[in-house]
């Protein structure tokens, strides 16, 4: 608005009362703070859910194709994690800056930060076309033989991969634009309708169906790539009837380089993260086949709590990011804290499921003797630490809400890493529970670290308007 931002920061520090000013703030702030987080975190729970439901419906058909198809897909999975990571950085900076327009009363701002976010996906989309002819090369560091039917399949699958990457970063920097505004009931049914798409789509490509040529393999990345074009094409519609004005400008390098300093250290973190993981793999190998099928067991189940704890993040995100944007440090930080102790407070139920029922959770996918009771002992030791983690996202989304990424690396960096020293020292007493104690510390460490880096953040969206 049209008042001095020292003045509103001043404001803010003296002790503003919420209801000062509301009418000139935007719609989600005017909300109660319970009000307010859920608006964001039970669209994005859901959104997520879905979203890990194309996985699912690519395993279910791709396995019909074959054992050696399958394989080939799961040994795609990393390359396709570092494509998603590469995309993310675009969707987390968009995120970040388009809310702190929204905070401060801009929808054209916010309508620049998403064409800034587009341009910025196409340079991802072309990077990862000059990837393509290093597909063979990545296989063979995974150790599939040069001449196996998986580095076929595998490498088929990869090529028809890359062409998505362009449709799936551009529709993450949409949705990104609909969680700067808080309006996320169009991004959940756009995905609702993409899935169900995908479900119908990899079998008419996968064999040939309706007179389309049969792919194979590939067929199954083609139909994802298709349903992120959709998704891209409703989504860009969508967002402009929310009165966001989407108009085609060229690049402004100055937004696109803040955007990638916003995103890049949050994706280099996740990268970083999964070659922990590499690691902490390679060591479970050593201590029996087993352990490793558990760890991944445990993660699918996992993964429940991880969305659920990724909804607080956006939230954080959101609002942190609004309040910034007009002008409000105090509420800002109030809002991240409260956020952190509603994420640990819905999470302490679901880590007591886990806990008491994480036996039957594990028949459910397996019955294999060797595989149930590592399984079980990871999902009660990490499932103890739940609370934790939902703190961590809370604290990690307010950063990037912040636009105060850096710490999220460092710390995450650091103390992801001590994971490999502790459970190389604990497994020599405990076991492969050694190793799930040493990642439920670091958990608990994190908490802790990303609460401290907030609290000391200089709030950059704050202290440079956007």
């Amino acid at each position: 608005g049209s008042t001095p931002r020292l003045l509103r920061r001043r404001s803010s520090a003296v002790g503003l009362s919420h209801d000062q000013g509301r009418g000139s703030l935007p719609p989600l702030l005017q909300l109660s703070r319970s009000a307010a987080l859920w608006k964001i975190a039970l669209p994005t729970i859901a959104i997520g859910l879905l979203r890990s439901a194309y996985g699912i419906i690519d395993s279910i058909w791709v396995g019909r194709l074959g054992a050696t198809q399958l394989a080939a897909m799961g040994a795609s999975s990393f390359a396709f994690w570092v494509l998603l990571l590469l995309g993310e950085v675009a969707s987390i900076g968009v995120h970040s800056v388009a809310a702190a327009r929204e905070g401060n009363g801009s929808r054209d701002g916010v309508g620049e930060a998403v064409i800034q976010g587009l341009w910025f996906s196409l340079i991802c989309g072309l990077l990862s076309l000059c990837l393509t002819p290093l597909i063979p090369m990545y296989f063979q560091l995974l150790g599939v033989a040069s001449n196996s039917e998986v580095l076929a399949a595998g490498t088929e699958y990869l090529r028809g991969l890359v062409w998505g990457a362009l449709p799936f970063t551009a529709s993450g920097v949409l949705a990104s634009g609909f969680k700067g505004i808080a309006e996320l009931r169009p991004v959940l049914v756009v995905n609702a309708v993409c899935v169900a798409l995908n479900f119908v789509l990899d079998p008419v490509f996968m064999w040939g169906w309706l007179g389309v040529p049969a792919m194979g393999v590939a067929g199954a990345a083609h139909a994802t790539n298709l349903c992120a074009l959709v998704s891209c094409v409703i989504s860009f519609r969508m967002l402009q009837k929310e009165d966001v004005p989407l108009k085609w400008r060229p690049p402004d390098w100055n937004i696109v380089a803040q955007i990638m300093r916003i995103g890049l250290p949050i994706s280099l973190g996740g990268l970083l993260f999964t070659v922990v993981y590499m690691v902490l793999g390679r060591l479970l190998g050593s201590l029996g086949g087993a352990n490793l099928a558990a760890l991944g067991l445990g993660h699918r189940v996992e993964a429940l709590g991880y969305t659920v704890s990724e909804g607080f993040g956006a939230a954080a995100a959101t609002t942190v990011g609004q309040w910034l944007g007009a002008g409000y440090a105090k509420e800002a930080r109030e809002a991240a804290s409260y956020t952190a102790r509603a994420a640990a407070l819905v999470m302490l139920p679901l880590a007591v499921a886990f806990i008491a029922l994480a036996r039957p959770i594990i028949a459910l996918i397996t019955t294999d003797p060797a595989t149930v009771g590592p399984a079980v002992s990871y999902l009660r030791i990490v499932g103890a630490t739940f609370s934790f983690m939902g703190i961590e996202h809370a604290f990690d989304g307010a950063l990037t809400g912040a636009g105060d990424t850096t710490p999220c690396l460092v710390w995450g960096f650091v103390l992801n890493a001590i994971r490999i020293p502790i459970a190389l020292w604990l497994c020599r007493s405990y076991g492969v529970e050694g190793v799930w104690i040493a990642i439920s510390f670091s958990t608990v460490l994190k908490a802790f670290a990303m609460c401290w880096a907030f609290r000391r953040s200089p709030l950059p969206l704050l202290r440079r308007p956007v």
